[in-house]
């Protein structure tokens, strides 16, 4: 077989698997379990929440080494996290009082299975329920609780089956916040 013919063959045949992958579907954009962005410093794991409201305040707390409390305007959001293992980046920095601090840019779920979680901007259009992701990707939603079918443009952490059925959630800051 010559090359013109066999680059042709290779070309058609591509092309044909190619398109059988395409289907009517539309691109759905992968998951992810991040939000903001990154920045030089980074503390990884469980997030705490210490102290008595109104005073409370929010502490990445790793295992074997020091913890750091978290600065910035993530804070509150990342404290909604409470219990859940995280990865924050941002800048270390001092506080108000004794202690390690990150203030954060960013911040990524940890500990679940990848590909699940989506953290974004809760959003609908003609086609449905939406996460609209950091990176301006779309994750699409299906069979979503009430309470989070009336959360419409806040920050949300949704964690989905295949076709992004709802599995968990959780409200990171309201619209009006």
């Amino acid at each position: 077989m010559s090359r013109t013919r066999a680059g042709w063959v290779l070309g058609a045949a591509l092309g044909a698997v190619l398109g059988g992958c395409a289907g009517n579907a539309e691109p759905r954009a992968m998951p992810t379990s991040a939000w903001g962005e990154a920045g030089p410093d980074t503390v990884s794991g469980r997030v705490r929440q210490v102290g008595n409201l109104p005073f409370s305040r929010t502490l990445v707390d790793r295992e074997e080494a020091d913890a750091y409390f978290v600065s910035g305007e993530l804070e509150r959001e990342i404290g909604r996290l409470s219990g859940m293992e995280v990865r924050v980046s941002g800048a270390f920095t001092e506080g108000d009082q004794p202690g390690r601090y990150i203030r954060a840019s960013s911040y990524e779920i940890l500990g679940l299975p990848d590909g699940t979680v989506a953290v974004g901007v809760l959003g609908r259009d003609d086609a449905g329920f939406y996460v609209g992701l950091f990176d301006g990707g779309r994750y699409r939603l299906s069979q979503l609780p009430v309470e989070l079918e009336e959360a419409l443009g806040a920050r949300v952490w949704v964690e989905a089956e295949a076709g992004g059925h709802v599995r968990g959630y959780g409200i990171l800051r309201r619209a009006a916040e």
